[in-house]
């Protein structure tokens, strides 16, 4: 059965639409940085100030994925949720969820095979993701250190500590998404209309991250107990000395984000009397 609704989730016009933009933004990406590259490169060793200069290629794949990566990891995330907000949703307003719960299959059992095609494509993206922004960026810039910097810090990285940078970087990345399509399922749960569950999800994404990142004291006390708060962490892995006791507690909040959005969507669909 999930094998089916992951097929499902490919015929849906929504997720080709969001595979092919990622192409098309990486290939944009590319050109740009195979043009502007040098130049960018330049504005990064003047924030160091005159005089100083780094052995090695840093104008390579490494930083061409980094780069990318910084770039759209919000933005992909977003049009996840066109691809899973309206996986109930859809159905209920088509009528077809009679349909399928009329045969011989639990509310639970059904939501869990979507949930769980939901995570499989949440997979195939990190993984398109990885193997156009790495693969392809290696191939054509090469391998060396990696020039990394998150909030003003810069970081140097041997070719093999980037490349285990990124590995745990998409791992990470991977759980944020699966919180995003908690939250989407949850209020495809909650609505009959897949544009009001879309909609809402993302104003709610933006919203939260929108306060997770305002540098305001009003919001420090809310900031622990917003998701939003723990979706750019995956950050934190091209950073040395890693903090491991922090993206463990990250990584732990997200889980928990995941298993209540879970859990509360299992409990509404179970009540909902979708087969009148």
């Amino acid at each position: 059965m999930i094998l089916q609704e992951t097929y499902k989730i490919f015929t849906r016009p929504y997720a080709k639409i969001v595979l092919l933009v990622m192409l098309v933004l990486m290939l944009i990406f590319s050109a740009a940085f195979a043009f502007e590259g040098q130049e960018y490169y330049d504005s990064l060793l003047n924030t160091f100030g005159k005089g100083v200069s780094f052995e090695g290629k840093l104008l390579n794949g490494n930083l061409f994925a980094f780069q990318l990566f910084h770039a759209l990891w919000l933005l992909v995330a977003l049009m996840v949720v066109f691809v899973t907000g309206g996986m109930i949703s859809e159905e209920k307003s088509a009528g077809t969820l009679r349909m399928v719960l009329s045969r011989k299959i639990s509310k639970t059992g059904f939501f869990t095979a979507r949930f769980a095609a939901a995570k499989i494509f949440a997979f195939i993206v990190v993984a398109f993701m990885a193997a156009i922004s790495l693969g392809v960026g290696l191939a054509v810039f090469g391998s060396g250190e990696l020039l990394a910097f998150d909030n003003g810090k810069f970081t140097v990285l041997t070719a093999n500590q980037a490349l285990l940078s990124f590995a745990l970087a998409y791992v990470f990345y991977f759980l944020m998404l699966l919180t995003v399509i908690s939250i989407s399922m949850f209020f495809s749960v909650l609505f009959k209309s897949s544009i009001k569950a879309i909609l809402v999800t993302v104003s709610v994404i933006m919203v939260f991250y929108f306060i997770s990142t305002l540098e305001l004291p009003l919001f420090d006390g809310v900031k622990p107990f917003l998701f939003t708060s723990y979706f750019s962490s995956w950050a934190q892995f091209f950073t040395t000395p890693v903090d491991w006791m922090k993206l463990t507690f990250d990584a732990i909040v997200l889980l928990v984000h995941i298993l209540v959005f879970y859990t509360a969507s299992v409990m509404i669909f179970g009540k909902q009397e979708v087969l009148d």
